[in-house]
């Protein structure tokens, strides 16, 4: 639990937030990509032309 405390510091937490944010954008932004490549990849299927 020692380390809990330790990570709980406010001269940690304002080193790990930013951090963590950056992840979480990079996470969002490569989630939103695959699924546009997901739904481009369905429309060629159906046989749209997903470019118009």
């Amino acid at each position: 639990m020692e380390w809990l405390t330790q990570l709980l510091r406010p001269e940690v937490l304002s080193l790990l937030i930013p951090i963590i944010v950056i992840i979480g954008i990079f996470c969002v932004t490569v989630v939103k990509a695959h699924n546009k490549h997901q739904e481009r990849l369905e429309k060629i299927k159906q046989g749209f032309n997903p470019d118009i």
